[in-house]
């Protein structure tokens, strides 16, 4: 799946001028943006930023109200989440502004510097394929493959997680920070408001979105998000600088957006990791919410969403008709995930032993459509890890498991992690 950082400056243009980039929410088919972006796009023509600023008394940021706000319910309690229609002349215009060949080069090069060995970044935007009906429904794509699928595999190598996200992201970033990323906070600061830097112009609409304001960016289009992205890389490649410095070298991050999985074979180097991402979200203005905050050692359990186990679990897993037995579960992941619920309020048991012997059954009969065995693997091996009675029948499921791999490197890899 394509990220747009592998798009030319012309297509990424054309991939932020599609109306359902420019609002991402899930809107009524008949609630179509193209004709307003369009019409702007013709109005405006080859006018610059300054060309039109020329012609009006006041500059955007003076004006309260150029976007239109929606307030969309985050529960069903008092919580809302605020969501801009960008104003869509503003918005184009710094389209055009960040997609020039210059800027879309140079922003190109800024995040492979943000680049790191120990760092996996998974929500830069994504182009859609050609199963995914929207560009949202490639980022969920993405979600599952990328953090709930790795999340697993990496229980292989990691004993601890870390898990935590960042309470109201997209309104503490500090419109300044853009430019930090973009140019480094040194000389950012000494070039503060100096006209033609690509990291001033972007500050400079923020605040054009948001009457003055330097406090936060709006929420609501894939745009906001790749800005977005910019700071929180920034962070990411000081984080990585930081624990160098500090030679701590054995972990994993896994980020989507502003939240954060940890992985670590050391709970105190865990725990000064954790230390280090806090300390540096800090001084970006951001804060660590300590309600989803959790350091855990069930790094299965945790992969996945709570309502997702939730409705595994209040099923029964196989039934027999004849000879044949059918599952409630639509793969083979899943079957393991609920055998894996079940082996932790039952551990040892004589029913966990007949689920494992069904599963294996099952497995011998599919294993020639089995694409996930290291997550396979994973899951089982935590199984075994509660389970002592259970270790020949899951040796024997691992060895089935272990000949999918097309190499002897990759074996051993997974036998010896």
């Amino acid at each position: 799946m394509k990220s747009i950082l592998e798009l030319s400056e012309v297509k990424a243009y054309k991939y932020f001028m599609e109306s359902s980039n420019y609002c991402s929410l899930d809107l009524p088919k008949y609630i179509d943006f193209s004709k307003v972006l369009t019409y702007v796009e013709g109005k405006v023509g080859k006018k610059t930023f300054d060309d039109i600023l020329k012609c009006k008394e006041k500059k955007p940021s003076e004006y309260e109200g150029v976007n239109h706000r929606l307030l969309i319910k985050k529960d069903a309690q008092f919580t809302y989440r605020p969501i801009d229609v960008v104003n869509p002349y503003l918005y184009y215009l710094l389209v055009r502004q960040i997609t020039t060949r210059g800027n879309w080069k140079e922003i190109k090069r800024v995040f492979s510097t943000f680049v790191s060995p120990n760092i996996d970044v998974i929500s830069i935007p994504k182009v859609k394929g050609d199963m995914d009906k929207s560009h949202k429904a490639a980022s969920i794509t993405d979600w599952w493959e990328n953090v709930e699928q790795k999340t697993i595999a990496l229980s292989l190598k990691y004993r601890y997680m870390f898990v935590s996200d960042i309470t109201n992201c997209y309104g503490s970033i500090y419109t300044h920070t853009i430019a930090w990323a973009l140019m480094g906070k040194d000389a950012a600061k000494q070039k503060k408001g100096k006209p033609g830097l690509l990291g001033n112009m972007i500050d400079t609409y923020m605040q054009g979105m948001q009457y003055g304001q330097t406090n936060g960016i709006p929420q609501g289009s894939v745009l906001f998000d790749f800005i977005a992205e910019m700071v929180l890389g920034y962070a990411d490649s000081q984080v990585s600088e930081v624990l160098t410095r500090k030679n701590i070298t054995d972990y994993k991050i896994l980020r989507y957006r502003d939240d954060y999985r940890i992985f670590c074979n050391k709970k105190e180097e865990l725990e000064k990791i954790a230390f280090v991402l806090q300390d540096i979200l800090a001084n970006l203005n951001f804060q660590l919410n300590t309600k989803k905050t959790l350091l855990t050692e069930d790094v299965i359990e945790n992969a996945l969403k709570p309502d997702k186990l939730a409705y595994m679990k209040r099923y029964p897993l196989y039934r027999k008709a004849g000879k044949r037995i059918y599952t409630t579960a639509s793969s083979l992941q899943q079957e393991l995930i609920y055998i894996h619920q079940f082996a932790k309020e039952f551990p040892n048991s004589g029913t966990l032993k007949k689920l494992l012997t069904t599963f294996s059954k099952r497995l011998h009969i599919r294993k020639k459509r089995v694409n996930d065995p290291e997550i396979l693997i994973a899951i089982l091996t935590e199984i075994a890890l509660g389970s002592p009675k259970c270790y020949p029948i899951v040796l024997q499921l691992c060895s089935v498991l272990i000949d999918k791999f097309s190499t002897t490197s990759k074996r051993e890899e997974i036998v010896n992690p």
